[in-house]
């Protein structure tokens, strides 16, 4: 009775020690020599424990039961990318002098996602970043105290939590990834590197087998309440949506975006080295406020060039306009392209092309938030943008993405850009 006692003490220690292998050879072996010299158990019998003890936890682990750790813990997923940048940049001022700058480029981001329960999730990420730049999460080789070598910035890319009370519904609060907080075609407006910060109500329900509404709203900050500015900078979103499946190759989806940026007229604008002043200013402050509309779209169409006998995936067509009805002049912008190639790029050989017009008159969006890498994210632009993209493996792919942009503010003052960058992209 003694030893079936021991026997089930070790099975029972063993299985709690699933979790955590180096605990369970070590831990286990410990006890079972400790019986052996008190000649509780023999060396055979300690040996055939061992082994059932091994065999059981294989079976347990393989059915993914982990005992003694959380249910959270064991939802948790890793996931993250890292990508290589040799950046090349041609640009003249306003007095025609011409400047060249080649550099490389690092980003890492490596994120943290976790079910807590049937109806709540949190996620956390890190990523590199230079000089706090919202827009960023570059890291520019030789860009840090002088260069040679230094080390280099990781900060907090995004923190949130999601509830999900009803399959229709989804609150959200945090710093939040861009995809959560609302749908875009393009980068005409948001920059993806952005994370806002706030909270959002999504909602969504399908119906019928080919179609689906949505909506996302909520108020996000764009500056704290502090006393040097009673009222912070808010943005209001609403942007309703839905998409329609016509049949299986065919399908498209659409959304009308309201962005209502409030306390902004009168605000000091950053003056940290990121921020490229191209709105209509009062002195060091904004003249405007920002309430945007806008509609987009995007269409979808599978294998578009069957008729002519060419293997194509994919085929998107898409389009973003945005009109800022709180000022009357300089107020409107659009962009339109499409992508053609494989839907996704997962292994060698798949490959897509993108291509997008841009326009952006002065005070058609507030100047924080376009793509950093299209005329330095400034508005007053019009550009022309040109991608290419290969897959090298499973997980990697290398990509050249080309921009000519002019300044538009005034025929005298094109100050034409040209930015070449070439990536090789790997994610885990």
């Amino acid at each position: 009775m003694k030893k079936l006692f021991w026997v089930f003490l070790i099975g029972f220690w063993g299985v709690m020690c699933l979790g955590a292998r180096y605990s369970f050879a070590s831990q286990v072996d410990i006890l079972l020599q400790k019986l052996v010299d008190k000649d509780i158990l023999t060396p055979g019998e300690a040996s055939q424990i061992r082994t059932e003890t091994e065999e059981e936890a294989k079976v347990e682990a393989a059915k993914g039961k982990t005992p003694g750790l959380p249910d959270w813990v064991r939802n948790i997923k890793l996931k993250g990318d890292f990508r290589l940048r040799y950046q090349y940049k041609h640009d003249k001022a306003d007095n025609n002098v011409a400047s060249d700058t080649s550099v490389g480029r690092v980003r890492v981001r490596v994120g943290l996602e976790s079910k807590i329960n049937e109806k709540i999730m949190a996620g956390i990420g890190i990523a590199t970043n230079s000089g706090g730049d919202p827009r960023s999460t570059n890291i520019t080789f030789g860009d840090k105290n002088g260069g040679y070598s230094s080390k280099m910035d990781v900060r907090l890319d995004y923190a949130y939590a999601k509830y999900l009370p009803f399959s229709w519904l989804t609150v959200e609060g945090g710093k939040m990834p861009l995809g959560d907080v609302l749908w875009e075609p393009t980068d005409l407006v948001w920059d993806t590197d952005i994370t806002p910060e706030g909270g959002i109500f999504g909602l969504e329900k399908g119906l019928g087998s080919k179609a689906t509404v949505f909506l996302k709203t909520g108020p996000l900050f764009g500056t704290a309440d502090t006393s040097s500015n009673s009222d912070p900078v808010m943005l209001y979103l609403v942007q309703p949506g839905a998409s329609y499946k016509f049949n299986d190759r065919v399908s498209l989806k659409g959304t009308f975006s309201l962005y209502d940026w409030t306390n902004v007229a009168g605000t000091a604008f950053p003056t940290d080295s990121w921020y490229k002043s191209s709105n209509t200013k009062n002195g060091s402050a904004w003249a405007y406020n920002y309430q945007v509309v806008s509609p987009a779209f995007e269409a979808t169409i599978q294998e578009p060039l069957k008729a002519l006998g060419l293997n194509v995936e994919s085929l998107k067509l898409f389009g973003e306009y945005v009109n800022n009805t709180a000022v009357s002049d300089k107020n409107t912008g659009y962009a339109f392209g499409f992508q053609l190639g494989h839907a996704k790029i997962e292994k060698w050989g798949d490959w897509q092309f993108k291509y997008i017009y841009a326009m952006l008159e002065k005070d058609a969006v507030l100047d924080t938030t376009p793509d950093s890498d299209r005329y330095s994210g400034k508005t007053g632009m019009r550009s022309h943008e040109g991608a290419f993209t290969f897959g090298l493996a499973k997980n990697t792919f290398l990509g050249v993405d080309i921009y000519r942009s002019w300044n538009i503010n005034g025929i005298s003052r094109k100050a034409p850009e040209t930015l070449v960058q070439v990536d090789w992209n790997m994610k885990f």
